[in-house]
């Protein structure tokens, strides 16, 4: 991993509010949406389950046990391959797989059904929202009409849809093989408006025998949390073929942020670029140059998110696993049937941890990148400048400007955390606006964006950050860097290092 100082004079002449706010993808606390927060209450008022608290614990635990499958999974996958190589060739014939991925991983009962509600629907709704509402922002012309969610659980992601694209979504499907968590998301988006046509499958079997093969193609498909409930590899790759098949634009995989989450979005990601480069060499190999020309338009893929490359993933060789976190405030419901380690009491707030990627069809455009042709002042050029008068200081009206920015210490009331009786929808669609207004900048797809990796570091006047980049002007290639700030050198890019977060972008 290289160790680099930024440059001092690094065309695209954008502002520094326009830079800082196109580099800005991170969500500091996320609050669930009041009609969202609503239903769920509702939805657990109509059940009436005894044991809560215990169910929820088991549903837990039942996830550690998935964990376990999935880390023992790429060891034994490995051996199989070293002790069989031509074993690979079979798995032509599993391309079409029969069985629902419910049957084959986890099945939910209607009591674990109501737990994941209570517990874990809120936090892989915050996920989904901080994912998808990236993609808006990164591709500011896509609005998906027609989707398909895969894996839809109780409808985590179908409510994140509805917030980042409220107004372009006009049919969604939903596979989703358990009986109780299609009647748990169901009664779930009863009495809301506005909906979206929807369509409920058990199997993508199902899905496909349903519609005609003109219909098939979806402008986003997104599986989230749901690959590592499918305890053999090859029924992953075969599912996300599938689903790549289903995609007309965009396909986004999401996975809980763990070593073994983090591998299975690795595999995946691998996989379809592999396909899609091996399309691309068999049509530049064809004699008929119209149809090479057709072919090329149609074919590759690229990463939206949150890559800016599409080599391979540096982190693999540092040994670190890509992954991000959203932190959610605790809903009322969370706070009355989930427990915290070792008897202390429940935070207000929970880290969601998760690991995603997002690929579009097509080619990765080829975009200038952000720094070319600017020029940075150090602070000692901007001393330099500097008038007489902006050295005097007003004794008074710095002591003033301080007192006003003194903030007395309040205790939160409690009572302002269920917010569900104090909120109006009007008030949180007010939120959601002046977000939209924030969104000044726009960050490309090119690959002059790296991802920052992990929380920057900061010491004194200079910021280290580690930022997974493109090393290569076609985005071909990547590499994780070690980038250093410093004051003296770049103001301009120091303040904005200052301010920046896991999971934010880094202009080159």
């Amino acid at each position: 991993m290289a160790t680099t100082l930024l440059p001092e004079t690094a065309q695209k002449l954008l502002t520094r509010e326009a830079l800082r706010s196109a580099a800005k993808q991170s969500q500091r606390c996320l609050t669930t949406p009041v009609r969202l927060r609503r239903a769920i209450k509702k939805y657990l008022r109509e059940q009436d389950e005894p044991h809560m608290k215990r169910k929820v614990l088991r549903l837990s635990e039942s996830f550690s046990q998935i964990k376990d499958v999935n880390s023992q999974l790429v060891t034994a996958t490995s051996q199989q391959l070293v002790e069989d190589p031509l074993r690979s060739v079979d798995q032509s014939q599993r391309w079409k797989i029969r069985s629902n991925y419910g049957d084959i991983g986890l099945t939910y009962r209607d009591d674990e059904t109501i737990a994941y509600v209570a517990s874990r629907m809120p936090a892989v709704f915050s996920a989904c929202h901080r994912v998808l509402k990236e993609v808006r922002r990164r591709i500011p012309e896509f609005s998906p009409a027609k989707v398909l969610d895969f894996g839809a659980g109780t409808g985590s992601a179908f409510w994140a849809l509805r917030e980042v694209w409220p107004h372009s979504l006009e049919k969604v499907n939903l596979v989703e093989p358990s009986q109780s968590m299609q009647r748990a998301g169901q009664k779930l988006t009863q009495g809301q408006k506005n909906l979206p046509l929807i369509h409920s499958y058990d199997s993508l079997q199902s899905l496909t025998k349903s519609i005609t093969k003109s219909e098939r193609e979806h402008d986003l498909v997104i599986a989230s949390y749901v690959l590592g409930e499918i305890p053999s590899l090859k029924d992953r790759i075969t599912i996300v073929r599938q689903l790549w098949d289903l995609t007309r634009d965009v396909l986004v995989l999401i996975e809980p942020g763990t070593p073994q989450g983090s591998s299975i979005i690795s595999q995946m990601r691998s996989h379809i670029l592999w396909m899609e480069k091996r399309k691309c060499r068999k049509s530049k190999d064809g004699s008929e140059e119209t149809s090479k020309d057709l072919v090329t338009q149609k074919s590759g893929a690229f990463i939206v998110a949150p890559c800016s490359h599409d080599g391979q993933c540096p982190l693999e060789k540092a040994g670190k696993y890509c992954h991000f976190v959203q932190r959610l405030e605790r809903t009322s419901v969370q706070r009355a049937f989930k427990r915290s380690k070792g008897g202390q009491p429940l935070r207000g707030f929970e880290d969601e941890k998760f690991s995603f990627v997002a690929f579009r069809r097509g080619q990765r455009p080829r975009e200038p990148w952000p720094l070319d042709g600017m020029k940075f002042e150090t602070l000692k050029e901007q001393h330099a400048k500097r008038s007489p008068e902006d050295l005097e200081i007003d004794l008074d009206e710095s002591i003033s400007s301080q007192q006003a920015d003194l903030v007395p210490f309040e205790e939160p009331n409690p009572v302002n955390y269920d917010s569900d009786v104090m909120e109006t929808d009007m008030v949180d669609e007010n939120d959601k606006n002046n977000e939209e207004e924030d969104e000044t900048g726009h960050a490309d797809l090119g690959g002059g964006w790296g991802r920052i990796i992990y929380m920057p570091v900061r010491r004194g006047k200079q910021v280290t950050m580690d930022v997974c980049r493109s090393t290569k002007r076609d985005g071909s290639e990547g590499e994780l860097q070690r980038v250093v700030v410093t004051k003296s050198k770049n103001p301009t890019l120091h303040l904005q290092a200052r301010k920046s977060i896991w999971g934010d972008l880094w202009p080159f």
